[in-house]
C-alpha cells in the first residue's frame, strides 16, 4: 500500500509540475495576434542568434596565419543547421586591453589591419553559409571599449561607463561618425566587397544598448544623436537596414500598460533619457529595437513570463504605428540562479510563440556559444554541441530555436 501511495504522490507532483510549466508557457505566449512584419528581406518572425565573439576569434586566427577560423565555421554551420536566418555579432572592438590582439581601432581613427581582416573573414564566411549578419557599430558598456573609450580619446575628464558625453560632446560625435564612415568604406580583403555594400549584412545598429542616463528626461538629445549618426550609416550603406540597438526603455507610459508595469517591476522602465517611441519615429531608422533581461530590469519573479509577452507585444504595436517591424535583439533568463531549465524553456518557447503571433520581424535569444566557449563566460549561454541532438538538455534551447524557425513565414 505504501508503494502504491508513493507512486500516486509522485505522479501527482509530476502532473503539478507539468501544469506549472504549461502556465508559464501560456503566460509567455499571451500576445495579441497582429499582421506579420518583415525585417527587410528576412521572412516574418525570423530567428537570429547572438554570437558576439566572432570578430575576436577570427582576428586571433588570422594573426596566427590561418585563412579559416574554426570558431566562425562552427558557429555559422550550426546557426544554419538550427534554421537561424541571421547572426548578430560585434562590428566593433575598441578595447585598450585588446590592442595588438583583436582591437579594430587602437587609437582615434587608427586601425589594426590584422584585426580588421578578422571582421573581413566573418563577413565572407557568413555569405558562404547563407547566413545574414546584424552588426552593432559600438557599445554603450565598457566591454570592447564602449562609450567611455571615445570620451577618453577626446581627453574629457573622469570618463565613466556609459558616459552621457558620448551622445552630446561634438568632438566625440564627430569621431564616432568618422569611424563609421571609414569602417563602412572598407573593402573586404577576402572578397573585394565594400562593407557598406556587403550582401552578408542585413542591418547595422548604431550602438549596442544606448541608454540616456544623464541626458534630458524626454529623450530629445538621444533622438538628435540617433538622427545624426543614422544619417552617416545611411550614406555609406544605402542598401542596408539601420536600427538603434536600444533596449526599449521609454520616457512615459503612453502606449504601455501602466498598471501592469507598476506592479511587475521594482523600478520604472519608463523614466530617463531614452524614448523608444521617439527613436523609432526617426525617418532614418528602419526597424524598432528592444532587448529583454527581466532579472536585470527588476521584473518580479512571478511576472517574468507575462512581462516578456507585454514587452514584446506593446513595443511591436508601437513600431507598427510607424509602419516598422520590431527586432527583439536580445532576450534571456540567467542559467545558474532563479528559474530551472524546464521553467526557462517554457518561457522561451512562449516568447518565441508570442513574437510569431504578434507579428515581430525577428527575435534573437542571447547567447549562442561554440563548443569551445566555456559556459561560465556568460550567464545565458546555450549550445548545439557536437555529437548531440538539439533536444539534448546540455544544449538548453537549440531545439526551441528549430521550433521557432519552423514558424517563420507561417502567417
Amino acid at each position: 500500500m505504501r508503494a502504491s501511495f508513493l507512486s500516486v504522490l509522485l505522479l501527482s507532483m509530476t502532473a503539478c509540475g507539468e501544469d506549472a510549466l504549461e502556465v508559464l508557457q501560456e503566460e509567455a505566449s499571451d500576445c495579441p495576434e497582429a499582421p506579420a512584419m518583415r525585417l527587410g528581406i528576412a521572412p516574418p518572425a525570423a530567428v537570429v542568434l547572438n554570437a558576439y565573439y566572432l570578430q575576436e576569434d577570427a582576428a586571433r586566427d588570422v594573426r596566427r596565419g590561418r585563412t579559416e577560423s574554426p570558431s566562425v565555421e562552427e558557429t555559422f554551420a550550426k546557426a544554419a543547421a538550427l534554421g537561424a536566418w541571421a547572426v548578430r555579432t560585434n562590428g566593433y572592438n575598441d578595447a585598450a586591453d585588446k590592442r595588438g590582439d583583436t582591437a579594430l581601432q587602437v587609437a582615434p581613427l587608427e586601425y589594426d589591419e590584422v584585426s580588421l581582416r578578422g571582421l573581413d573573414l566573418v563577413l565572407t564566411r557568413a555569405a558562404a553559409y547563407g547566413v545574414k549578419l546584424v552588426l552593432p557599430l559600438g557599445n554603450y558598456w565598457d566591454a570592447y571599449g564602449g562609450a567611455r573609450r571615445y570620451v577618453e580619446w577626446a581627453g574629457l575628464p573622469e570618463p565613466v561607463e556609459g558616459d552621457a558625453r558620448f551622445f552630446t560632446e561634438r568632438a566625440v560625435i564627430e569621431h564616432y561618425k568618422a569611424h563609421i564612415s571609414r569602417l563602412l568604406s572598407r573593402v573586404n580583403t577576402f572578397d573585394g566587397l565594400r562593407y557598406g555594400e556587403h550582401p552578408a549584412v542585413l542591418a547595422w545598429e548604431l550602438l549596442n544598448e544606448p541608454r540616456g542616463k544623464g541626458l534630458d528626461a524626454d529623450g530629445v538629445a538621444m533622438r538628435a544623436w540617433v538622427d545624426e549618426v543614422a544619417a552617416v550609416v545611411k550614406h555609406y550603406a544605402p542598401g542596408h537596414l539601420v536600427g538603434t540597438g536600444e533596449e526599449g526603455f521609454d520616457t512615459s507610459f503612453a502606449g504601455y500598460d501602466e498598471l501592469y508595469w507598476r506592479a511587475a517591476v521594482s523600478h520604472s522602465l519608463f523614466e530617463g533619457g531614452t524614448s523608444y517611441r521617439r527613436n523609432t519615429a526617426s525617418p532614418l531608422i528602419d526597424f524598432a529595437s528592444v532587448h529583454f533581461y527581466p532579472e536585470a530590469y527588476g521584473v518580479e519573479r512571478e511576472h517574468t513570463a507575462r512581462a516578456g509577452a507585454h514587452w514584446f507585444s506593446e513595443h511591436a504595436a508601437i513600431a507598427r504605428d510607424f509602419g516598422k517591424p520590431l527586432f527583439i535583439g536580445e532576450f534571456a533568463v540567467r542559467n545558474r540562479e532563479g528559474f530551472t531549465l524546464d521553467e526557462r524553456r517554457a518561457m522561451y518557447r512562449g516568447w518565441f510563440r508570442c513574437a510569431w503571433r504578434t507579428g515581430v520581424g525577428s527575435s534573437s535569444p542571447w547567447m549562442f556559444a561554440n563548443d569551445a566557449r566555456p559556459d561560465e563566460w556568460d550567464d545565458f549561454t546555450f549550445y548545439f554541441r557536437d555529437g548531440t541532438v538539439p533536444a539534448d538538455s546540455r544544449n538548453r534551447y537549440a531545439d526551441l530555436v528549430i521550433e521557432a524557425a519552423s514558424l517563420t513565414g507561417k502567417h
